[in-house]
């Protein structure tokens, strides 16, 4: 903490100087320390930080970028989620279309197509069972 104290120092003239330099102990301490560390490093800074406008300002700022981070970790669950809905929908899209050309679909071919988890891969399926004649006209491997 050493170097917020130094930080600290810099007058008033020098206020962006400043800024940066919290802001990039900030971007350490989210980025290259672990996820149980941040709150204590955070509150290790706060403490360091003598005025109190410029106390408020280092809060703010990590309240901030912790925002961010939670957007970011939100986005990259919905997308996420996103991709697990398309490729489970497009599993039951195959499995139905079985159904409709072939009537009943064995439970071997069934258990095949629920453990394929690439979209690609499924879309792939989906056109060679929209025409295939028979089920064993299918090529189950690519």
């Amino acid at each position: 903490m050493e170097a917020v104290t130094h930080i600290d120092t810099l007058d008033e003239e020098e206020t962006q100087q400043w800024k940066r330099a919290i802001f990039y102990l900030y971007l350490l301490i989210l980025h290259r320390r672990p996820t149980e560390e941040h709150e204590e490093l955070q509150t290790l800074v706060h403490q360091h930080i003598q005025e109190t406008s410029r106390k408020e300002e280092g809060e703010k700022m990590a309240q901030t970028m912790a925002e961010y981070l939670i957007e970011q970790g939100e986005k990259q669950g919905e997308k996420r989620g996103e991709r697990r809905g398309e490729t489970r929908a497009k599993r039951e899209d195959i499995l139905k279309l079985l159904r409709l050309r072939f009537d009943s679909v064995p439970e071997s071919v069934a258990s095949r197509i629920t453990a394929i988890r690439n979209l690609s891969r499924l879309n792939t399926l989906f056109d060679r069972v929209a025409t295939a004649k028979t089920l064993d006209d299918i090529d189950w491997e690519n």
